[in-house]
């Protein structure tokens, strides 16, 4: 279809375009497919099974207020899931490199980690220390743990910190997210899933993610148990967490802003209960 063929079916279909200029450019530089799930929301059934209609009262102005809100939603996150990225790296890389039998090649000691994964991993970690190392970085079988671990990919920081065979070095990393080494091994898997959706431009704020998420206890109450596969208990940690990580950032205030500032924007298919502002942890941020 055309961009006029598109607006004309849209149109047909029941979404007010007040303004067709600026309809098309969105859809010439977004594109048709990638809006439709953004509208799809808006969209009701037939009686007759046929094709969608929208609800009435539908326009396209609502439609590009969600993507815009999709939009600076996922910037906000990466800007958070980085600093928990760079934290938990620093983390990883002081407590192996003082550990016993760790030293400035840590990474290189096969009795630090998990003999099934270990191998993967550093072969990973070598692949991708070699692919940015910039021209005056040591060589891969002398760089040390805090050079090469600069390569590491949420995703693998991930893998290598579950794979630390030192409970003790795990729990110690966890505790400075107010948490064990349990609870922050599925953190990290989840964050790292987040990270993809971000870094690939993917639709979030509605978005079915990994029921099985463990819950850190300091936010516990604040989460919601009644929807585990939801962005909202994800977006409670992750503002905690930055409380710990950049207190000075005001990212938590920053996410409240942003709900604030889109109040159209349907929270519970977030996640969020009825009760999200009355309770503690945002009245804290109000």
């Amino acid at each position: 279809m055309s961009i006029p063929e598109q607006l004309d079916r849209l149109s047909r279909q029941g979404m007010a375009i007040t303004d067709r200029e600026q309809a098309a450019h969105c859809l010439r530089h977004i594109g048709y497919y990638r809006l439709r799930s953004y509208w799809h929301p808006f969209a009701m059934r037939r009686a007759d099974g046929g094709g969608g209609l929208f609800r009435a009262g539908t326009a396209f102005s609502d439609v590009i207020a969600l993507y815009d809100f999709d939009w600076r939603l996922r910037a906000l996150l990466a800007d958070a899931l980085g600093s928990i990225e760079v934290s938990v790296r620093s983390h990883l890389v002081h407590y192996l490199s003082n550990a016993r039998g760790g030293g400035p090649q840590a990474h290189l000691n096969p009795a630090l980690f998990d003999a099934r994964e270990y191998a993967g991993n550093l072969a990973k970690l070598k692949d991708n220390y070699l692919k940015i190392a910039p021209p005056a970085a040591a060589d891969w079988d002398t760089a040390p743990i805090w050079e090469v671990a600069e390569a590491m990919p949420f995703s693998q920081l991930s893998k290598w910190y579950k794979s630390i065979s030192v409970k003790s070095i795990r729990n110690a990393i966890a505790g400075h997210y107010w948490t064990n080494h349990i609870v922050l091994v599925s953190l990290l898997y989840n964050m790292a899933i987040l990270r993809n959706i971000c870094a690939h431009h993917g639709r979030l704020w509605n978005r079915a993610l990994p029921a099985g998420f463990r819950i850190p206890r300091a936010w516990a109450a604040d989460c919601n148990a009644d929807e585990p596969a939801r962005l909202y208990n994800r977006l409670v940690i992750i503002a905690g967490l930055m409380g710990i990580i950049g207190p000075t950032d005001r990212w938590p205030s920053r996410l409240l802003a942003l709900l604030d500032e889109y109040p159209s924007i349907p929270k519970d298919r977030m996640g969020f209960p009825n009760d999200w502002r009355q309770r503690q942890f945002w009245q804290a941020l109000a």
